[in-house]
């Protein structure tokens, strides 16, 4: 089951941005809240991977079931992956900030979130497609 492979990649990455956040809070003594612009972005970017990850493995999962084949999966998983670290290192590394603003092109999370949607637009219509042709 290929969407398995994914859930597992995907599932390790979640953890990954979860103990960034620990590493964060430990090292600069911040129990709880987010009063660090630091642990602001690295709290965002968990957060974020976790509202979109679950839809998208859901569907991915749903669509492999019913039939889709093996390479469309697979693009779809590489693809979101791909989108997923892209967002990631956008929100901890690449994007620079002056007093909680941007001062540069966040290209990486635009990229990181068009291809995100894309990936969740993708399987989304063929798990509608399929329902219509099942029937």
């Amino acid at each position: 089951m290929t969407s398995l492979f994914y859930a597992g990649i995907l599932g390790l990455m979640f953890v990954v941005l979860s103990i960034n956040i620990v590493v964060s809070r430990r090292k600069l003594k911040i129990a709880l809240g987010d009063d660090d612009l630091i642990i602001k972005r690295k709290i965002r970017a968990q957060g974020n991977f976790a509202e979109y990850t679950p839809f998208f493995l859901i569907l991915l999962y749903m669509i492999e079931k019913n039939g889709t084949s093996f390479l469309t999966i697979n693009i779809l998983g590489v693809l979101f992956v791909i989108a997923r670290i892209f967002h990631a290192y956008s929100l901890l590394k690449a994007e620079k900030y002056v007093d909680g603003k941007i001062t540069a092109n966040p290209i990486w999370r635009v990229l990181g979130m068009v291809t995100t949607f894309g990936c969740i637009i993708s399987v989304s219509m063929i798990a509608i497609f399929t329902s219509f042709s099942q029937n």
